[in-house]
């Protein structure tokens, strides 16, 4: 996701003036680290793609879920 407006891994609120360096971390590359394969491994082992596909569609149900439980606070009054 190039254009996102999620702030990234590690972004702290600065000053106003003060340069700030951030190094966004990309989804996939986050997702391979944690289940702990290689792109190579994915191209070449169908078991790895596949447990690599379901920790993608995983990560995907919980930022959804998420991103509506912090919706239904917003509208609850709940903080």
């Amino acid at each position: 996701m190039p254009l996102s407006f999620r702030r990234p891994i590690g972004f702290e609120q600065q000053e106003d003036n003060a340069l700030v360096h951030v190094q966004p971390q990309r989804q996939f590359r986050r997702l391979l680290a944690f289940a702990g394969r290689t792109i190579d491994d994915i191209v070449n082992n169908p078991l790895a793609k596949r447990d690599v596909y379901n920790w993608y569609r995983m990560s995907l149900k919980m930022e959804r879920r998420l991103e509506v439980l912090a919706l239904e606070s917003q509208w609850n009054g709940h903080r």
